[in-house]
């Protein structure tokens, strides 16, 4: 992997991946974990109320209960399967034309913080998958949790300071640049940790970060 100096909020996350080959596809686990200063209760309305939810994600709109549908920004949306307040959301997340599932999970932590899992489970065609690997959703999550963190200071104590917030003039320019490059580095690591050869890996480290880049450019 190319050698950075990451951003100092990179490391707030921690990432998993679990791949697994299917016919034509590759099922595809991403699981993100992050404390975050707030407690549960805290959080919970920033995630499940559509003022709160404009403020940092987008604008969301629907019936946010358990059974409801939503409408989220770039095209998604889904359906409530299942709501634990303030710990739990599980939603059937639709994008393109599939449903995929998606659960986020607040556990809380014995000094009043929250230990927030975001966990996503994608079939990636295979063709999808040798180019960009696991970052093109990946990342996506990323920007998601540093623009909760940015608006809660959440990683206040993590990363000793507040955090930028991910707009898309941030993302053009050279700070969001930096952090687009460092989330693409760490899930070509992880693909590569997953069994993915090193060149997959690279390709789609770079493949995703250009995608970004040029997404960032166009909004």
């Amino acid at each position: 992997m190319t050698p950075t100096q990451p951003p100092p909020a990179i490391d707030a996350v921690r990432r998993s991946l679990d791949l697994t080959p299917e016919d034509g596809a590759v099922r595809t686990v991403l699981t993100l974990t992050t404390p975050y200063d707030p407690a549960p209760a805290q959080l919970w309305p920033l995630l499940t109320r559509p003022e709160a939810l404009a403020a940092w994600y987008g604008p969301v709109s629907g019936d946010l209960r358990e059974g409801g549908r939503f409408q989220a920004p770039g095209g998604a949306g889904g359906t409530i399967e299942a709501v634990e307040a303030p710990h739990r959301l599980e939603l059937g997340w639709e994008y393109g034309g599939v449903t995929t599932p998606l659960s986020l999970r607040l556990d809380p932590e014995d000094d009043g913080t929250t230990s927030l899992r975001l966990r996503h489970t994608l079939l990636i065609d295979d063709a999808t998958f040798a180019r960009f690997g696991p970052g093109a959703m990946a990342v996506g999550w990323e920007i998601a949790l540093l623009g909760l963190a940015a608006a809660t200071d959440g990683w206040r104590t993590t990363c000793l300071g507040s955090v930028p917030a991910p707009s898309p003039s941030w993302l053009a320019g050279e700070e969001g640049a930096a952090y687009v490059r460092a989330w693409s580095v760490r899930w070509a690591a992880a693909a590569v940790a997953a069994g993915v050869d090193e060149e997959t890996a690279r390709r789609g480290e770079q493949e995703t970060a250009a995608a970004y880049g040029a997404a960032s450019l166009t909004s």
